[in-house]
């Protein structure tokens, strides 16, 4: 009895079937890689260039129009958490105002730190731990400041927190 199969078509694909795709669609990505990186770095040196050459020369500087800013530093806050007993903070800080409100900060500086001292008597461990814990307690500092100088504070800085 004959067969009916044929040896021929029961070959599988060999090594050199699989070869073929992965050898071609690695050679169209590098390709593909290849223009791109190219027109990456073109674009990147355009940029370069055109921020090298001023726009408009007769025009000042963005940054010379703000005001001239300064730092004046709080006296440090050592004081104990409202919770868990026996734990106490000790936070540094400082704030940025415009120089042309320099006569107003000096009677004001001492308010905005005895707001610091009253709202961290309050505060938990809890409620500062963390990265988030720290942006909100900087949050609610900088509510505080601007509002108890009219706005004229800029930013209070957190310069330095322990806690204990």
């Amino acid at each position: 009895m004959a067969s009916t199969t044929d040896k021929t078509t029961d070959k599988k694909p060999g090594m050199l079937g699989a070869i073929v795709p992965i050898l071609v669609l690695t050679l169209a990505a590098a390709g593909g890689g290849a223009v791109i990186g190219k027109q990456i770095v073109s674009a990147t040196r355009a940029a370069g260039e055109k921020a090298a050459t001023p726009a408009d020369a007769g025009k000042p500087a963005a940054a010379a129009a703000l005001p001239a800013r300064t730092l004046k530093e709080l006296t440090p806050v050592v004081t104990n958490l409202a919770d868990p007993d026996g734990s106490w903070i000790r936070l540094q800080t400082a704030i940025v105002y415009d120089k042309t409100d320099a006569p107003a900060m000096e009677a004001l500086a001492p308010k905005v730190s005895e707001d610091v001292l009253a709202f961290v008597r309050t505060l938990t461990l809890e409620q500062i731990q963390g990265a988030s814990g720290l942006e909100a307690l900087r949050d609610d500092l900088n509510e505080r400041a601007k509002v108890r100088s009219d706005g004229k504070v800029r930013e209070l800085l957190i310069e330095m927190l322990v806690v204990r």
